[in-house]
């Protein structure tokens, strides 16, 4: 982003702010404002011609104004013309002026794209970035039918900044998610999914948010993307490896990029032998570290930790649910997609491991409520009826035979009400769920009917 100069102060504005803040009251406010609102009308409409600092000050007080809860009803215009302007600071408070009070349904949508495509066009990152922000906050549908075939091209141009690259992912998941239809599949999909090896954090990152959304729609034109994704997630997790090692957040390597890589492959079934061994190795030590004893006593660190810890188990419980939906329980046939056995022992022991602890920790209850989420979510319990047909289905073995540690009646209601389901197996009823419920007060045992 250029340096803002010493002129590029705007006086006027921080005069016009420091009066409203000295009000008394709210009269004393709004006669202020309608002072400043007619002396912004005049300057508008005189013959004299306004240069871009005087509009950018306007504009600015008019978005000021609206941010305070008065209505604006005009300098749109004004606005739209900042957006032609060749200093930074003029055109990026057009771009605001326009994010914010501009309506999808305005007459100047028009104007407004001429000037984002030239933006565009111009290849001037700054600019480039100011444009994308703009469609992003937007996001019409008149803006996703002007640019859903441009973006994709700034977003695979081997010149683009990377920068410009993480703004255009981001741009684009936002034109998907408002207009799927009119964002057309292309070359450019083999072309974004190698954006998975890119050495920019951003880019990385926001390419894994685009590419999730879009894989879920489109899984046959994404598949690639398992193979990357488990090749990455390895070198991340990985102690010897020094992939994003300079984005360790209290101990944890790049631990957003590593639940956002977890994500991406839920939604596909478990990959083919080969890769299926690096994914299991990777969940191996993700596993692993959860238990180890903590490197910090911060917060953020616990959180990033069990982020990573979460998602890992969400991908473990997925592929399972992929097995158990198909033919095979505990075989080696090749449609096979269960990982080796222990996992889900060991998920379950992570999730227990704190499922108990002192209430007054900040965050302790939210944990314990997402491990007692795992735990009832386990396929054993949902799907096992599903295989019973197959003569190599046998009934499944409680994977945890003891109540969560710590639910009693001094634990919070909510919690023990999202601990019912992990207390019932197919077909029979867990013994320590009768002493469960002999427990519990009328809250909890009503949601059980």
């Amino acid at each position: 982003m250029p340096a803002v100069s010493k002129g590029d102060g705007m006086r006027g504005l921080a005069v016009f702010i420091s009066d409203i803040r000295n009000c008394k009251s709210k009269e004393a406010e709004i006669k202020r404002i309608n002072k400043e609102l007619a002396n912004i009308r005049s300057k508008f409409k005189g013959d004299k011609a306004l240069d871009g600092y005087s509009k950018k000050k306007y504009v600015c007080k008019l978005l000021f104004i609206f941010l305070l809860g008065h209505d604006i009803d005009f300098g749109h215009m004004e606005a739209v013309n900042l957006l032609s302007s060749n200093r930074y600071t003029e055109k990026q408070i057009g771009y605001l002026f326009i994010s914010v009070l501009v309506n999808s349904n305005s007459e100047l949508i028009r104007l407004i794209n001429n000037a984002i495509k030239n933006d565009l066009a111009s290849r001037n990152p700054t600019f480039m970035g100011l444009a994308l922000h703009c469609i992003a906050s937007v996001g019409s549908r008149e803006m996703a039918e002007a640019f859903a075939g441009e973006i994709p091209k700034v977003l695979v141009a081997g010149d683009t900044m990377d920068s410009v690259k993480q703004s255009a992912a981001l741009c684009l998941l936002r034109l998907y998610r408002t207009s799927s239809d009119l964002v057309p599949m292309g070359d450019w999909t083999s072309r974004v999914v190698h954006l998975l090896n890119d050495q920019h954090l951003g880019v990385v990152t926001a390419a894994t948010s685009l590419i999730t959304t879009l894989a879920q729609k489109n899984p046959e034109e994404f598949k690639t993307s398992v193979s990357l994704a488990v090749s990455r997630l390895s070198r991340i997790v990985t102690s010897a490896s020094t992939d994003l090692q300079d984005y360790t957040y209290y101990f944890v390597p790049a631990p957003w990029l590593s639940v956002k890589l977890l994500r991406l492959l839920q939604c596909y079934p478990p990959p083919d032998p080969a890769v299926r061994g690096r994914l299991t190795e990777c969940l191996e030590t993700i596993l692993n570290k959860a238990q180890e004893p903590p490197k910090s006593k911060k917060v953020q660190h616990s959180n990033a930790k069990n982020a990573v810890l979460f998602e890992a188990i969400s991908l473990i419980i997925h592929h399972d649910r992929w097995a158990l939906g198909h033919w095979c329980l505990g075989c080696t046939g090749s449609r096979c997609g269960r990982v080796r056995k222990p996992f889900p022992r060991d998920c379950v022991n992570c999730c227990r491991r704190s499922s108990s602890g002192k209430e007054g920790r900040p965050g302790s209850c939210v944990l314990r409520f997402l491990r007692l989420c795992c735990l009832s979510s386990w396929p054993s319990c949902r799907w096992a009826p599903r295989v019973q047909h197959h003569s190599t289905w046998r009934p499944p073995a409680p994977l945890h035979r003891t109540p969560p540690p710590g639910l009693d009646r001094n634990t919070r209601v909510w919690l023990r009400r999202k601990a019912q389901p992990g207390l019932w197996q197919p077909r029979q009823k867990v013994d320590f769920g009768i002493s469960f419920y002999k427990n519990q007060d009328s809250s909890v045992v009503k949601s059980t009917n």
